[in-house]
């Protein structure tokens, strides 16, 4: 019943769509040279998007709790006969959108239009019946397969984002999100000009060759703070997890006590739920970073770690995600779960290995991931 109410309401809005878009051409005869980019803002990849990408506006559809950006269009979540009305802005919107803009960049899994119901199948064919650029960028588990990473893990039985997703998030792996993940991405793959996605971690129904995230870290983030080497009498260990369970906490946490039961002296610092300004300050005088431990990419905070001159422990992987950059794997030590505390003995032991890696670090993230390098990138590909 719920999802016969779903697609009625996903056709009267596409109806609307039609008329908002027919009638804006009629009045609205100056077409803009730029792209709609269209999400739910997450790690500040629609403002970086939209700011890389000449004459571009941002449309959010929820508000983020870490970020205070303003947009171009802002249609947020509504409850009873507001969101009715939201419904309704929503689709006139697009159409007048459609009327302007010859080129959509999707963030995610959202869209103007009750997006996971055909996997926004009425969305992209309507897009793509008016001749214009269609591009799908994905930022993580609304694509990624439960299904085939779970099975990608058991056949080399280690322990992946999915293996713990569904205790933090219950009800993810269900049947019917799966169908939806697998929609999302066979209707990408039908109708996307390019589809941006890690194709391994981020594992999905995709059968075409993905391309590579592309990141966007503001210049002034780069802070070569090497002068914290100088001094090791306190090592500095920061762990910042999202989401404690699937980044890897509890191992991090067994590590870190091992070590203070064997007699290491460091500082420990463990944030969660704090605003990205306090994120940042404390990474300017942190030693070493603790990241993620089930994910195959760094991830924006292994990026923002390695911006500051820390030195990264990640499961981050080049020999599983093909779609990182050449020389990622000695940016960072790379660190699956059982080897969190083998690593991090391994600096406490021998100090003078750090400086070098948070430069090996630093040098990288500088080359491959600063705003006007992933500006370059990302114009190179979606306007060829």
């Amino acid at each position: 019943m719920k999802k016969k109410l779903i697609m009625c309401t996903s056709v009267i809005q596409m109806i609307l769509v039609k008329i908002s878009y027919f009638i804006c051409c009629l009045f609205n005869k100056n077409k803009q040279d730029g792209w709609v980019v269209v999400a739910v803002e997450t790690a500040s990849m629609l403002k970086n998007i939209s700011s890389a990408l000449p004459n571009s506006v941002a449309v959010n559809f929820a508000p983020n709790r870490f970020y205070d950006f303003n947009y171009d269009y802002e249609v947020y979540p509504k409850k009873g006969i507001f969101k009715i009305g939201n419904l309704i802005y929503s689709s006139l919107l697009f159409g007048y959108l459609l009327s302007k803009y010859d080129k959509f960049l999707y963030l995610g899994a959202i869209g103007f239009v009750s997006p996971y119901v055909d996997g926004r199948q009425q969305e992209f064919e309507f897009i793509k019946s008016l001749h214009k650029k269609l591009v799908c960028y994905f930022l993580g588990s609304e694509i990624r397969s439960f299904e085939l990473l779970n099975k990608f893990a058991q056949e080399r039985s280690i322990d992946v984002l999915t293996t713990y997703q569904a205790i933090s998030y219950v009800g993810i792996n269900s049947p019917e999100n799966e169908y939806n993940r697998k929609k999302l991405g066979e209707v990408a793959d039908k109708f996307a000009d390019a589809i941006f996605n890690p194709s391994t971690d981020q594992m999905a129904y995709i059968k075409r060759k993905t391309l590579p995230c592309i990141y966007f870290l503001p210049d002034d983030l780069f802070n070569s703070s090497l002068n914290k080497f100088n001094d090791v009498s306190e090592i500095v260990v920061l762990h910042g997890p999202s989401s404690p369970l699937i980044k890897g906490t509890p191992i991090v946490r067994a590590a870190i006590k091992k070590l203070q039961v064997e007699g290491y002296k460091f500082k420990y610092v463990e944030l969660i739920n704090v605003p990205h300004e306090q994120m940042l300050t404390t990474l300017k005088s942190a030693h070493i970073v603790l990241n993620e431990f089930y994910a195959f990419v760094p991830g924006v905070f292994g990026l923002e770690a390695m911006a500051s001159s820390c030195v990264l422990l990640t499961s981050a992987d080049r020999t599983i995600e093909p779609t990182l950059e050449e020389g990622a794997n000695e940016a960072w030590k790379v660190t699956p779960y059982w080897s969190v505390y083998d690593n991090l003995k391994l600096y406490f032991d021998n100090p003078d290995m750090m400086k070098p890696q948070a430069i090996a670090g630093y040098m990288w993230a500088k080359e491959n991931c600063t705003y006007a390098a992933g500006a370059k990138k990302i114009n190179g590909i979606v306007n060829d």
